[in-house]
């Protein structure tokens, strides 16, 4: 992901002491992304990530170590976290918190490369994930909710003064941001809340780890598995293959509720507008070099989000195939 925090390797060193490992004999950093500073490092004939958590707080890591912890024993492809001597999920590092994870075996696909097969596949982990979560205890609200979502778009006014694209996008944007503040309740539970290509891992056909738990929570069903169906089955339109695939997987793991159908095309929309937005923030206006930073472009989610509206709740609900 983004290389915000460049540490030595003296100070490398000294953040995988704790877990009892020497100094690294290699590392590489990971530039993708926008959320946290993480690197590839290869310690005492073992490959292990290490995650830099920026701008969490102790109560942030400690949630998703939970969620690691509960879903590692639940046999759920997730990476093993490491615990450092003194129990923690986590050192200090350059007044950051420091997670140590397993290497994850298996290779990323493209979008463009996931196919039905591959979206039904992803259908029956959420579906998993989301049965699991009935017997999670711990709470924490969504950190990328309605506030933080309007702090983002509350100040791209002045910036679309410069700025064309921007300017023509606004409006949209601040209409569905105020149609978010009327968002329906449905059951609710654990969930990713960014279940992307780049988060899933595969070996062959087969989910080998499911990635980056940093924006779970607990929130609307319905938002983790709108954002599943954004991510997977948008290519330069919605996919009706991918989209039934992927529910059809779903269904095969967990029941819908009625309720989640219908808050779907909503929460949708939402999810749109909350990836254009953090990406116009995190991409479009940072100010972080582009050799420290893998830029995404927001207009793809502005482009989701257009769709959406063309589709309507019905259409939207027609691409996923018989209930």
């Amino acid at each position: 992901m983004a290389l915000y925090t460049d540490l030595s390797p003296d100070e490398l060193a000294a953040a995988v002491r704790p877990f009892g490992l020497p100094a690294p004999e290699r590392v590489r950093p990971e530039l993708k992304g926008a959320v946290n500073t993480n690197f590839h490092l290869w310690a005492g004939g073992q490959r292990f990530f290490l995650r830099i958590s920026e701008g969490k707080t102790e109560g942030d890591v400690r949630f998703e170590a939970e969620v690691q912890r509960y879903l590692h024993e639940a046999r759920f492809p997730v990476p093993r976290l490491h615990f450092a001597a003194d129990g923690r999920p986590f050192v200090p590092v350059a007044g950051k918190q420091a997670m140590l994870f397993a290497y994850a075996p298996g290779e990323e696909i493209s979008r463009q490369d996931a196919g039905p097969e591959r979206c039904r596949r992803v259908g029956e982990q959420l579906g998993r994930l989301h049965d699991l979560a009935a017997g999670f205890t711990a709470s924490r609200e969504n950190p990328y909710g309605l506030a933080r979502v309007e702090g983002w778009i509350a100040p791209l006014r002045q910036e679309a003064e410069a700025d064309a694209a921007l300017a023509a996008a606004l409006p949209l944007l601040e209409d569905e941001l105020a149609r978010a503040a009327h968002l329906p309740g449905a059951p609710q539970g654990l969930v990713h809340g960014d279940l992307f290509a780049d988060n899933v891992l595969w070996i062959g056909d087969r989910v080998s780890a499911i990635l980056d738990w940093e924006m779970s929570c607990v929130a609307p069903f319905a938002y983790d598995l709108a954002v599943a169906l954004n991510a997977w089955c948008y290519t330069d339109r919605y996919e009706p293959a991918r989209a039934a695939a992927l529910v059809q997987g779903y269904r095969a793991k967990r029941r819908v509720e009625p309720e989640t159908v219908d808050a779907l095309h909503a929460w949708a929309s939402y999810a749109a507008l909350r990836f254009t937005a953090s990406r116009i923030h995190a991409f479009h206006l940072a100010e972080v070099g582009a050799d420290r930073l893998a830029r995404k472009d927001w207009t793809r989610y502005r482009d989701r989000l257009v769709a959406l509206r063309e589709l309507g709740e019905r259409g939207f609900l027609a691409l996923l195939g018989p209930a």
